[in-house]
């Protein structure tokens, strides 16, 4: 069966969606169908990856358009190049904007995909926030198939669009042995000395409250590593750097492969204090690794962690202050922690049951 995954980035510099894209459709090629991925790229190119197609489109300059257009250059071109696509798939609805209804119209299944409320996302000034729930709103309205990465995005959407949706949630690929990589040197860390922070540097996921809750922490021998870009906000990434002079908190700008590898296997904690999320794919990867996680006192970090976890009230750093002093001064009460969140990531959250749930959701749709 072949299914058209529309939206996302690249995976040469792989966001939440990216990363789920690539692993379900990973998972899927293995099961003998044809995924055919068409996501934003910086330049034009079609490569086959792990059993399936990737088609890239060079993004346009505004983010505004980027992606409405990127859907519909997608649907015409899996309507009209790809022979025997079956399934539509939208990540969010900003690629299905002017996309989603053509499709219907050759008799094809369009399923939308939410990673997130993201009218809620605390960049926004209050005016773009009600225009983004108008879109939601519209989407919620005129597309009828959807998936939800998380269980709070399901329920809302049935309480405020009298919309059923099904909660496939993001999974994790469980570590295997430790790649080879310098990235201990190249940073001067020794190893279980550091707090991790792994995500895109941007206002809604709070780098700055943890930046400011760790230095008043003030940790003996401990230093705050934060892993990501500041998704071209420039403005925003030199006023996190403008915090602190102090050398105890690293800036590594992405990372991927070994070095991210590296960065989860070695951290001592593990912090994510966002106010929004989907279902967190950086705090899966710490609980795979066995970490004790720091989180913010969210649906979506409740729903990923469930019993375990330090849950902290986002946008307070006092509160990640506290939370970092109580987890050095008392590692035993938390130890527990570690392994309870290594079973939860391989129990509750592999690919595997990731795939099958799809699969499953596809048959009731009767596309197969």
């Amino acid at each position: 069966m072949k299914i058209a995954f529309i939206g996302g980035r690249t995976f040469h510099h792989a966001d939440g969606i990216a990363t789920f894209m690539y692993h379900l459709a990973t998972e899927l090629a293995k099961m003998g169908h044809e995924p055919i991925v068409f996501c934003e790229g910086e330049k034009n190119s079609e490569t086959m990856l792990n059993g399936f197609k990737v088609i890239e489109r060079k993004s346009f300059g505004s983010a505004f358009l980027t992606k409405p257009l990127l859907g519909l250059r997608a649907t015409l071109h899996c309507l009209f190049k790809e022979k025997g696509v079956r399934v539509f798939h939208y990540n969010t609805w900003a690629p299905a904007m002017i996309a989603s209804q053509i499709p219907l119209l050759f008799g094809r299944k369009v399923v939308m995909q939410s990673h997130g409320l993201e009218w809620k996302r605390t960049k926004y000034s209050a005016k773009k926030q009600a225009l983004v729930k108008r879109i939601e709103t519209w989407a919620a309205k005129t597309n009828k198939n959807w998936t939800m990465v998380s269980q709070e995005q399901t329920d809302y959407f049935a309480e405020h669009y009298n919309r059923k949706c099904t909660t496939i949630t993001c999974a994790v690929e469980m570590p295997g042995e430790a790649q080879q990589s310098d990235f201990l040197q190249r940073y001067a860390l020794q190893g279980n000395d550091y707090i991790l922070y792994m995500g895109r540097l941007v206002q809604d996921k709070n780098p700055d409250y943890l930046i400011k809750g760790f230095v008043k922490a003030n940790l003996e021998g401990k230093k705050l590593v934060l892993c990501g870009g500041a998704d071209g906000d420039d403005k925003y990434e030199a006023y996190l750097k403008g915090l602190t002079d102090s050398t105890d908190v690293i800036f590594t700008g992405p990372i991927f492969g070994a070095d991210k590898d590296a960065a989860f296997r070695n951290c001592y904690a593990f912090c994510l204090p966002s106010t929004l999320e989907g279902l967190p794919m950086s705090l899966l990867e710490a609980m795979s690794y066995g970490k004790v996680c720091i989180a913010s006192d969210i649906p979506a970090c409740h729903e990923a962690l469930g019993e375990s976890g330090i849950f902290v009230p986002y946008e307070n750093s006092e509160a990640i202050t506290t939370s970092l002093l109580d987890l050095t001064n008392n590692e035993e009460k938390y130890e527990w922690q570690k392994n309870a969140n290594k079973e939860r990531a391989n129990n509750v959250f592999s690919w595997e049951s990731t795939t099958k749930k799809y699969l499953d959701y596809l048959r009731s749709l009767n596309v197969y």
